[in-house]
């Protein structure tokens, strides 16, 4: 049904996992944002001038963002500047020189470590973020130019899982992402998630992970990219999902969803819960019956073979229950 568990184990952990965490980019989103705003702060600066820079730093680049500006430059049918080699900061930004100019491409973060001020660009960015759309800075020579927005779609039936989630045991839904907090908060209001953490590196995702689990809280990650394989490998179960998740995400990760479809993720929870709930029945039958075959037998009140009869029985019977997840739909729950 497109799923793939590396382990009996992890059904085990599923079902007593009672925190979600959900990385935005591919897993709640689609991961193919589009351009939805161009907003130049200098006022020598065109749209298509902020446009083509944003092209030339990031025409190497393979991330979501990086493709949707690219995409939105040739639609336009505007030039990519000729540009030097381009420095990349994983998770932050990336520069490249066009001509004299240095020009970088990234997040708030990423501006202020190299002394850009951001303050021209902060209405801008407020009004962006109100919108759910994330905002990319475009800089050069230090100098800001401008604001691009770009909006990436929830996927459908996101909400109706993670409703279906909510009536299992995970108490907490927790959005992880690197956008900045208005817009991670807009994004989290959305999906009902009862908390998010906004501009978390890459590399501090897995630490979101460890400090929860050192409160005692039983962690479920799901993720898609690269940037979230630690987290992933952290965590007491780590879900792979989406039509853009990375080998090195599948690698990394105990259960690997294979379709693009966001009410897997509660199926598979559900399966678990299922799966568990046979495997107590069994034992429950087993023990019971053969118990009650051998005190009967060791009185004489049960002859030896129609012990047999029992024992063999009892063995059919555990066999054709737990055959019944044959005919689970993990799409639909049951």
């Amino acid at each position: 049904q497109g799923v793939l568990v590396k382990g009996g184990n992890y059904i085990e952990q599923l079902v007593s996992c009672d925190t979600l965490i959900l990385d935005k980019t591919g897993t709640v989103t689609e991961g193919r944002p589009i351009v939805t705003t161009v907003a130049p702060t200098d006022p020598d600066t065109t749209p298509r001038m902020l446009m083509e820079y944003a092209a030339a730093a990031e025409e190497t680049a393979t991330h979501p963002m990086a493709m949707a500006i690219l995409s939105h430059v040739r639609k336009s049918g505007w030039q990519i500047p000729k540009h030097g080699d381009t420095n990349i900061a994983t998770g932050m930004g990336v520069e490249t020189t066009i001509g004299k100019h240095r020009v970088r491409v990234g997040n708030r973060r990423y501006m202020s470590e190299h002394g850009i001020d951001v303050t021209p660009a902060h209405e801008t960015v407020s009004r962006i973020a109100q919108r759910g759309e994330s905002s990319i800075y475009i800089a050069s020579t230090s100098k800001i130019k401008g604001i691009v927005g770009i909006q990436d779609t929830l996927k459908g039936n996101m909400k109706k899982a993670l409703n279906r989630i909510r009536k299992t045991s995970i108490d907490d839904v927790i959005l992880l992402t690197g956008d900045v907090e208005q817009q991670a908060e807009v994004v989290a209001a959305r999906i009902l998630a009862d908390a998010f953490h906004a501009e978390v590196l890459p590399e501090n995702k897995s630490e979101v992970v460890m400090q929860l689990q050192s409160k005692g809280v039983r962690v479920i990650m799901v993720g898609d990219g690269i940037n979230d394989a630690p987290a992933l490998a952290y965590a007491d179960v780590g879900i792979a999902m989406g039509g853009t998740r990375t080998d090195i995400a599948m690698e990394a990760a105990d259960i690997t969803i294979s379709r693009d479809d966001p009410l897997l993720l509660p199926g598979v929870i559900g399966m678990a819960t299922r799966c568990m709930s046979i495997i107590r029945q069994n034992f429950a039958a087993s023990i019971g019956i053969n118990s009650a075959g051998l005190l009967l037998a060791s009185f004489g009140v049960l002859p030896v073979f129609w012990g047999a009869v029992l024992h063999n029985a009892t063995t059919i019977a555990v066999v054709a229950n737990s055959a019944r997840m044959l005919f689970f739909d993990i799409e639909e729950g049951k």
